[in-house]
């Protein structure tokens, strides 16, 4: 299919592999989608590659990460890992109109052929397909055209700024900024019965705002005087800011407009560097506007299908898009007016640049699929072939599945340099990212349906990289197509799906490796060999600085990620199993006593594994510490001796006949382990980590947080 993707800030039409349905999905066949100036030009830079990097560079959040990643893998691997970033596939847009052609497992409320405004970011984009969860669908009222419901979204948007108001009729507004979001937020309110004051520096804009409804318009230097006028000296009862400015001087000015006790809402991106005596003089009520309404930005309402009951949030961003399409098909709020270019797809290019231009007086842009034309369906494939099949030469076959952030930093260049794989597919649910990966590294195809590697007899084995809750079922399907498996960390969430994944693979009589690299960083091999030679029990001592995650990161929710101990704990369970060479007989765990505010408790945790042998491990895992100090420290102790690992950077030793080792950056064994599973597979070696040490470090975390009161098994 074709979709209009960003690179480096630069516009460009894109075959990529089309999007599988999921649960609670659907295939939308996309008829028109609209482009926002305001989010997307974040994505654009109309003056070239240069300008986009800058752009990047300029946001201190960015350049924190930046120092952050130095600090862990050196300025090489940094500058390699800002390239990747910078110069990936970026699908704008989020708001679009078109035909549902498949509905997947527990969608409700829809069926194929329907009508629906869609909405969210990497859900609306511009394609001509889209897979959309069942909260940011909509149906299209009769009447409303896929143009027109092509608004859905900003139409969101200016319909909760509205809200956050709360107008009362006869009340009078100013609506600062006439924009798209400026325009339909001024029909709102004059369809509430509010009497709309607008303003904006481009006299087009405030004509067509006046031909639309607005009972007075004018330039930002005769507002004050206006609404002076026209509310008897009062003030208005409320202020919209639907601008965007970097300074404050605009919502400092709406301040001034108000009357004592009125409301000021933000809606567009302004600066906030408030003077705080009119706001304390006046009583002023001060409030933002996120995005489409409640639900926005929440995993569970928007990709979960979680809604609010109706009796408690009566305006989500679902019912909120709603209305707004029941506002059109009513001819209360219009949008044909605002439609100021509208290209077809293979010309999008060209709608980008109407709009962004800094000269550009247009409101808006429409893509047009010519979806119209045609009876819509769903696709017929969802591999796309990049190059003609190679000969494997006895190369082991690989597809990759799941091409995020690890995957594309680690698998997939180490197979490409590995001189027994052949990669021959990426999978992933994200097109583009697919299709990325796969022509950087040289894959022969992309898709987003695994099912489809696992009927490629090119492909002997695959890697596993998606979300933890995927990686049993993935690998189960796996085992019985009779491909070997490379799965990351963990294995499964829970102990059951652990066992599911053992027996699938015994069945099938093919090798399962499991993502703990640690074993084979150049420090754990040195001091592997010396602490087997020790005599008597070992004590290990395992810190592991985390830091801290966002509140809402798919790895702590407890069905998709498993929380912090297990999908990361397990590593540092299983390194300590290996160097003392047993497994664990008792485990024992305590979690820090934490208010809300301060973090998770179980993610801050203490274990203890006892071995048969008298020996002990701790593992202490901690998210509140800060990056100045190194993630992981290892130290061992026995028979006279210490060895010290320093964040897989160095290693120390005392009372051991061996030379300390130091290099610049982390060797954490990536590449060997992949290459251990390549070689085992070609029956060159054993395999060193195997399906029963995922089942045992799964077990370990369980049991951790079992023992702990912490959060278990979900």
């Amino acid at each position: 299919m074709k979709q209009v993707l960003v690179r480096g800030g630069k516009v460009q039409v894109e075959e990529v592999p089309p999007p599988t349905v999921g649960p609670g999905q659907a295939l939308v066949r996309v008829s028109h989608s609209l482009i926002s100036s305001g989010t997307e030009s974040g994505f654009v830079s109309e003056r070239g590659t240069a300008s986009f990097v800058l752009k990047k560079a300029r946001n201190p959040l960015n350049v924190e990460k930046v120092k952050r990643k130095i600090a862990s893998v050196g300025v090489r691997g940094t500058i390699d890992v800002v390239k990747s970033k910078l110069f990936e596939f970026q699908a704008p847009g989020y708001s679009t109109a078109g035909t549902v052609v498949e509905c997947g497992p527990g969608l409700t409320g829809f069926r194929t052929g329907d009508r629906v405004a869609c909405a969210g970011v990497g859900y609306a984009s511009h394609a001509e397909y889209n897979v959309v969860p069942q909260q940011l669908l909509t149906p299209i009222p009769d009447g409303v055209s896929f143009a027109e419901a092509a608004y859905v979204a900003l139409g969101a948007i200016a319909m909760q700024g509205v809200r956050q108001a709360q107008p009362t009729f006869g009340e009078t507004f100013v609506v600062m900024g006439l924009g798209l979001v400026g325009q339909l937020a001024m029909q709102i309110l004059r369809a509430a019965g509010c009497r709309a004051i607008c303003s904006d520096p481009i006299a087009k804009k405030r004509n067509l705002a006046k031909k639309l409804g607005a009972d007075e318009v004018c330039a930002p230097s005769r507002l004050g005087r206006m609404v002076h006028e026209l509310t008897g000296g009062y003030g208005a009862d409320g202020v919209i800011i639907c601008a965007a400015s970097k300074g404050s001087a605009v919502t400092q000015s709406a301040l001034d407009l108000c009357r004592p006790k009125g409301r000021v809402i933000v809606v567009g991106a302004v600066g906030m560097q408030l003077v705080r005596e009119p706001m304390y003089m006046k009583e002023i009520d001060f409030r933002l506007s996120c995005s489409y309404g409640p639900g926005r930005y929440n995993a569970g309402y928007e990709e979960r299908g979680l809604d609010y009951p109706i009796g408690y949030v009566r305006w989500t961003e679902g019912r909120n898009m709603s209305e707004f399409l029941r506002m059109l098909a009513e001819d209360k709020v219009q949008v044909e007016p605002l439609m100021s270019v509208t290209k077809p797809i293979d010309n999008a290019g060209d709608a980008y640049s109407a709009i962004l231009e800094k000269s550009s007086t247009a409101i808006s842009a429409l893509i047009d699929y010519g979806a119209d034309a045609e009876e819509p369906a769903k696709p017929a494939e969802r591999a796309l072939m990049l190059k003609a099949a190679e000969p494997k030469a006895g190369r082991v076959g690989v597809a990759v599945i799941g091409a995020g952030g690890f995957a594309s930093a680690f698998h997939l260049p180490n197979l490409a340099k590995m001189p027994e794989a052949q990669l021959e597919a990426v999978v992933d649910v994200v097109g583009q990212k697919a299709k990325g990966a796969a022509e950087k590294h040289g894959a022969r195809y992309c898709t987003t349906d695994y099912r489809e590697v696992l009927e490629d007899d090119q492909v002997d084995a695959v890697v596993v990289a998606t979300r933890h809750n995927l990686h049993p079922e993935i690998a189960i399907a796996a085992a019985k197509a009779g491909k070997h498996v490379f799965t990351e960390k963990p294995l499964a969430i829970t102990v059951e799906a652990c066992e599911q994944v053992l027996k699938a693979v015994e069945k099938a009589g093919v090798l399962l490796s499991v993502g703990f690299n640690r074993r084979f960083s150049i420090f754990s091999q040195k001091a592997k060999p010396l602490i087997d030679a020790w005599a008597g029990p070992k004590m290990v001592v395992y810190r592991c600085n985390a830091g801290s995650v966002p509140p809402d990161h798919w790895t702590i929710d407890p069905t998709i990620g498993g929380g912090r101990i297990v999908g990361e704990g397990v590593h540092f369970f299983d390194l300590c199993c290996w160097f003392v060479d047993q497994d664990p007989v008792d485990v024992r765990a305590d979690r820090m006593t934490l208010a809300d505010e301060e973090g998770i408790p179980s993610n801050n945790l203490s274990t203890i594994l006892r071995f048969p042998d008298g020996s002990v491990a701790t593992v202490i895992y901690c998210t509140l510490g800060h990056p100045a100090v190194q993630k992981e420290q290892i130290e061992i102790y026995g028979d006279g001796a210490v060895i010290c690992i320093d964040n897989f950077c160095s290693i120390r030793f005392a009372g051991v006949g061996a030379k300390d080792q130091r290099q610049g950056s982390e060797h954490k064994g990536q590449y060997e382990l992949l290459e251990n599973w390549i070689k085992a597979i070609r029956g060159e070696t054993e395999l060193s980590v195997t399906v029963q040490h995922g089942l045992r470090a799964t077990w370990i975390a369980q049991e951790a947080l079992r023992r702990s009161g912490g959060l278990c098994e979900p």
